[in-house]
This record gives structure tokens, C-alpha cells and sequence, in this order.
């Protein structure tokens, strides 16, 4: 069973697992859950806030038992979740069915989950299943597919660098004057920085320190007007040379002469006004006979 409804970049899904314990008394979460519930996927959450669970004790009444189902905490020592269910001496045995729902808990939590008894008997018959919430967001997934798509997407810097490096421009680009200036203006300011480097020894070695740290981002190496170029770039893969196209202006002569000639009667008009008034003449004398 599956209810889905979305809101701004964000698509919701609450679901069920199927059953955790079809085989076996333990087992792992991996393909019980959506894929990215392990945190793999930056654009998926999921978040566990249910357990339901059914299973039948088979037990001599004279002994007493203790069952616990519960799932490994991958954030920390001990369970995330652990339910127990006491079989006292005198009890029989039997089948036994609970709902345990919880505030909503990262799935990224939870590790291999279990079936244990503690005392004599045995656990037959068992379904173990989770309600989990799956929230996925569109733009971060788009951002992730491709990073170009938004200025805002992480890894938007690196991703048009890598695309510019790559990138051939044509003189017929638009964007080529642009091109070359971006080009040369940053040539011109990694000249300066080496002569102010040169001048100022210390200077140098802290840079050279931040770039070897990674500290170094797009907005230290082109202005504004150049990203916005770049970005403009990145929009279009390729521009079509016929925006070039220049139409000559002028005046354009007429070339077509009409000579003056007259032009006769069309005998066929003539008929077919003669036939129009013959029908309206039949048409009103039926209205005359009837006065």
C-alpha cells in the first residue's frame, strides 16, 4: 500500500515494507527499503516510524521465554529499536500480533534486524514489516544528474569549469569577443598576482597554501561579468552561425510590368447573374400565387 503526495521541490511516499522475516529470523535492511535509504543518495530521506509484527511461540507451559525483535543501531552501540515479549511459565504459547509506531528515525540508522528467544521454545510463522516515509527532492536530485541546471546546485563551479575546459568556441559564437576578453582579463590578473608575488615572498607561500587546502573557489579566479558569461556559455552548447547573417538594405526595384490592355467581358458571369434572377423570379411567384 502506497500513499504519495508532494509539496514545492519534494515528492512524499509512505509505504510498507514486505515481510523482513520470510527468510529467516534475521535479516539485513538492504532491498527491504528504498534504494538511497542507506544515505547513498544525497536527494533521498527515508525515515522509519513503524513496526508491525506477528509470530507464533511454540513453548512447553512449564518453562518461561522471552522474545525480543529488535534492529542494530550503525550510529551507535546497542538497538535502535528493540521490543520484548515475555512468556511466563504457565503460558502455553500461542500466536501474537503488535503494531509499535515511533517519531520518525532516519532508515540510515537502523541495521541488521533479528528474531531472538531467550529460554525454551520456538518462534514459527514469522512477518516482520516497517512503515517508512520516502522524501525525495527534485531539485537537489536534478543538481545531482546534472549540476549545470542551476546556479545554486552544489558543484555548479567545478561542473561549468570542467565544461569550459572542454568547450570549443567558435569565432562564429556570439559569445567570442566575450571569450577572448574573459580569457585575457584573466590572464592579466594571474599575471599581476605573480609579479605581486614575486614582490612579496610570504604572500606567495600563503597561497600557494590555500591552493594545496582547496580553499580556492571560482569567485576567486573570474569577476562577475565573467561568470555570467560562462554561464551564458553553459546554457548554450552551440550557437548557429545564421544569428550572423546580415541582410543587405536598399531599395529593391520592381521587376514584374503589367501592360496596359482591356480586359472583355466574362460571358459566363453574365449567365449565371440571368440564372439568379430566373430563380428569384420562380421563387416569388409562388409567394404572389398565394396572395
Amino acid at each position: 500500500m502506497l500513499v504519495s503526495s508532494s509539496y514545492c521541490y519534494s515528492d512524499i511516499t509512505y509505504g510498507v515494507t514486505q515481510n523482513a522475516a520470510a527468510m529467516g529470523l534475521s535479516w539485513n535492511m538492504t532491498g527491504l527499503l528504498p534504494d538511497g535509504a542507506d544515505g547513498s543518495l544525497p536527494y533521498v530521506k527515508v525515515d522509519i516510524h513503524g513496526l508491525t509484527y506477528r509470530y507464533t511461540m511454540v513453548k512447553d507451559p512449564n518453562t518461561g521465554s522471552t522474545v525480543y525483535i529488535r534492529n542494530k543501531d550503525l550510529e551507535g552501540s546497542g538497538y535502535i529499536l528493540e521490543e520484548q515479549d515475555d512468556w511466563a511459565v504457565g503460558n502455553p504459547g500461542g500466536t501474537l500480533q503488535k503494531y509499535v509506531r515511533f517519531p520518525y528515525t532516519s532508515a540510515s540508522r537502523f541495521g541488521s534486524g533479528s528474531i531472538d528467544v531467550e529460554g525454551d521454545g520456538e518462534i514459527i510463522d514469522s512477518n516482520v514489516t516497517y512503515n517508512y516515509r520516502l522524501e525525495v527532492d527534485d531539485r537537489l536530485m536534478l543538481c545531482t544528474v546534472t549540476p549545470l541546471a542551476d546556479p545554486a546546485c552544489p558543484g555548479f563551479n567545478q561542473a561549468l569549469l570542467d565544461y569550459l575546459n572542454q568547450l570549443e568556441v567558435s569565432p562564429d559564437d556570439p559569445f567570442y569577443d566575450e571569450w577572448v576578453q574573459a580569457n585575457l582579463s584573466l590572464n592579466d590578473e594571474e599575471g599581476e598576482q605573480e609579479v605581486e608575488e614575486t614582490k612579496v615572498p610570504e604572500e606567495k607561500l600563503s597561497n600557494f597554501e590555500k591552493e594545496l587546502g582547496g580553499e580556492n573557489t571560482i569567485e576567486d579566479l573570474v569577476n562577475t561579468n565573467q561568470q555570467r558569461i560562462f554561464a551564458a556559455l553553459a546554457s548554450i552548447p552551440k550557437i548557429e552561425p545564421y544569428y550572423m547573417i546580415d541582410i543587405p538594405g536598399g531599395e529593391y526595384e520592381e521587376t514584374l510590368t503589367l501592360e496596359d490592355t482591356s480586359l472583355p467581358d466574362n460571358p459566363r458571369a453574365m449567365r449565371n447573374l440571368a440564372s439568379d434572377a430566373n430563380h428569384k423570379k420562380m421563387v416569388r411567384s409562388q409567394y404572389d400565387r398565394e396572395q
